[in-house]
């Protein structure tokens, strides 16, 4: 059903569900530019907004224009991952239809922001799988925001894992050294 707005409830459903994964939003899109077609190499120019509020810029090229955003986008995050999936569909009806991209993402083995980690249970490194959602009428805009989202989501894990890492070094730390061993017998609470 279409409201006074011009908004249908698929739209502002849409727009919910991309303002709802934005909490944790490390960088966001804030300027975007594309140049493509038959003859020409697809060159994106991304502008983001950093955890530090500096906004910075780049241009890429690549096989089409998102492959040129998603580019700009890996060098200005420092981030290093291939993309795993890529879906893009039209949650309404129209030429100013609201598109809703979803991505996912793997880390590259191997490079600075690697996020393997260990399973518990079988003690084989798997890589995490990140997944992001962007909307916008536009596309181009709908799939950065997607990616920026799911790299927020990859690097806000690597800061609470880091984090946790860190508190558990904390509290090992803090345990009570009182207890001193002598002839192989431990002493506790000794304090020489």
């Amino acid at each position: 059903e279409k409201r006074k707005g011009g908004l249908e409830d698929e739209d502002l459903e849409a727009l919910v569900t991309d303002q709802a994964g934005a909490i944790n939003e490390l960088w966001k899109v804030t300027g975007l530019q594309v140049s493509t077609g038959l003859d020409g190499i697809p060159t994106a120019t991304v502008k983001l907004m950093g955890p530090d509020q500096v906004e910075r810029y780049v241009a890429s090229t690549g096989t089409g224009p998102v492959d040129a955003v998603y580019k700009a986008i890996d060098r200005i995050t420092g981030v290093s991952v291939e993309l795993q999936s890529y879906s893009l569909e039209s949650v309404s009806e129209g030429i100013e239809a609201l598109a809703t991209t979803r991505v996912t993402i793997v880390p590259k083995e191997g490079g600075p922001n690697e996020s393997g980690y260990t399973h518990a249970q079988g003690g084989d490194m798997s890589n995490r799988k990140f997944s992001g959602a962007g909307s916008d009428n536009d596309i181009i805009v709908s799939s950065a925001r997607a990616y920026t989202s799911a790299i927020n989501k990859l690097l806000s894990w690597r800061l609470r894992r880091k984090e946790m890492q860190n508190e558990s070094k904390n509290e090992s730390d803090d345990t009570d050294d009182s207890s001193t061993s002598i002839g192989g017998k431990e002493l506790v609470g000794y304090s020489p």
